[in-house]
């Protein structure tokens, strides 16, 4: 394995963290190479505008003198505010030149979204990123993001510098992402759109200078940040990558990563898509994953319901999970997933419990775990004010997994809400997690009014996400309490 210095050419100093805070939270911002023609400059030249970047903007083109309102100017030097980020949308060929020009300005970061380097997979591209890697070891001023990138977020500076047309609305909030996939930025469409904010986004593509693990060590101290989240097509610094998991760690903020190239046939393909080397290091990186607690998942769903869980399942007591719904076929199914997933455990109500349980449920509800309360008791306030009560008080549960046939609030003055919260408030140490059988969007009033939440907090979506989201959860929050972080 190679030292920090060896593979980066020159040790890392705090300047690096300092551009990286100029990367995030630059006052002045040039993007140049735009167009007034349809490109990904033009699409993040124009959200950087309508999402209200509160610094300044500069196109630079010496083609123009306007693109989209924005003043154009022909060359960086003739910007007349301080750049502190670059966003670089030109050619392959000309990147080398216009970084001297950033360097002669001082400009501190730089994010390359040209492609044409060594994902290319050729003589010529591999040249290109050999050059641009021996640049940007030897600047002392400049870092580089990129090539072959997507683009930057801040949602709490409002800097939306990426290419994403579809971007609705932001929701500010303690997520960040670092990604070597530009599409990879979507995933906060569905994290917003189930109430999590996000905080700050980075891709990396090819990764010549900053990488992942310098990302994640700038999050790991980032007070904007409390989680992180990544798509990642290989670790090329396995030092430093330990090193700012471990920071993290004891920061208490977990990693999720979908850390992809499990079979020989998509390594392949990832070295034409960011030109990582994943030939050889899948398994020895995912066993490394496990040794930094770094949660992985193997797909984007499973990333975002992760998150979710996290967001609505504080850290618990410990793993003893009860099921309670209005349908005994849900409770199969979820006792059978929770059974599967071994940092659960499907509790087995001792006689009392099931004795004070029939004392106040129905006759045709059944008092075994998963709890079928049958469809007439969803009516009836107080047995389940009764059942919680029960359950709550019984010392036998650490959660409360409560079914729902579709992702909808569970209003506070309804039945299920009166019953929920009293337990909340009375039995802190349960914690609460409703869970709807179905995931996806339903009823248009429901939509109008909002994500789906209990108690202010997101609800889970789908049966078998959910249960790995939460068995996920679970088994970080064990793991930090054995070695002593969090």
């Amino acid at each position: 394995m190679h030292s920090v210095a060896q593979r980066s050419g020159r040790t890392r100093t705090a300047n690096d963290k300092l551009n990286l805070r100029s990367l995030f939270e630059p006052n002045g911002v040039a993007l140049i190479g735009a167009s007034p023609k349809p490109s990904l400059a033009k699409s993040i030249l124009g959200n950087l505008v309508s999402f209200g970047f509160d610094g300044n903007i500069a196109a630079v083109n010496p083609s123009y003198n306007i693109v989209d309102d924005v003043n154009c100017y022909r060359s960086i030097s003739d910007v007349p505010f301080h750049v502190d980020l670059a966003v670089l949308c030109v050619r392959a060929e000309n990147i080398l030149s216009v970084l001297e020009e950033c360097k002669r300005n001082s400009v501190r970061a730089v994010q390359i979204i040209s492609s044409g380097f060594a994902e290319l997979d050729t003589e010529e591209g591999r040249a290109r990123q050999q050059e641009l890697q021996r640049w940007a070891e030897d600047s002392e001023t400049t870092i580089i993001i990129g090539p072959n990138t997507f683009g930057i977020i801040n949602l709490h500076q409002s800097l939306v510098a990426v290419g994403d047309s579809k971007i609705a609305r932001v929701v500010p909030g303690g997520v960040s992402g670092v990604f070597q996939s530009g599409q990879m930025v979507t995933v906060m469409h569905p994290l917003m759109g189930r109430g999590v904010g996000i905080s700050k986004i980075a891709t990396t593509g090819n990764e010549v200078s900053v990488t992942t693990a310098e990302l994640i060590n700038f999050f790991a101290d980032d007070p904007q940040t409390e989680m992180i989240i990544s798509y990642c097509e290989g670790i090329k610094d396995p030092e430093r990558f330990a090193l700012a998991c471990t920071r993290a760690r004891e920061q208490g903020k977990p990693i999720i990563m979908l850390r992809v190239g499990a079979h020989p046939e998509v390594r392949k393909t990832i070295n034409r898509h960011t030109a990582t080397q994943a030939v050889n290091s899948y398994e020895r990186e995912i066993a490394l994953l496990h040794d930094l607690r770094v949660i992985t998942v193997a797909s984007e769903e499973d990333l975002v319901e992760t998150v979710v869980a996290f967001q609505a399942c504080r850290k618990p007591s410990g793993n003893r999970v009860a099921f309670a719904s209005f349908s005994g076929g849900m409770g199969n199914v979820v006792a059978d997933l929770i059974l599967s997933t071994p940092s659960l455990k499907l509790v087995s109500f001792s006689s009392q419990l099931r004795k004070r349980l029939g004392d106040v449920l129905p006759k045709f509800a059944n008092c075994v775990n998963p709890l079928d309360l049958s469809a007439q008791s969803a009516f009836d306030a107080e047995v389940l004010s009764r059942c919680t009560r029960v359950l709550g008080g019984s010392g036998e549960i650490d959660l409360l997994l409560w079914g729902r046939d579709l992702p909808m609030s569970i209003e506070d003055d309804s039945p299920v809400g009166l019953a929920l919260n009293e337990l909340v408030a009375k039995h802190p140490e349960v914690i609460v997690i409703p869970v709807s059988q179905m995931n996806g969007l339903c009823r248009d009033d429901q939509i109008d009014r909002g994500p789906p939440t209990f108690a202010g907090r997101p609800l889970l979506q789908g049966t078998a996400v959910s249960v790995r989201a939460i068995g996920r959860v679970i088994e970080w929050h064990t793991s930090i309490s054995r070695s002593g972080g969090g």
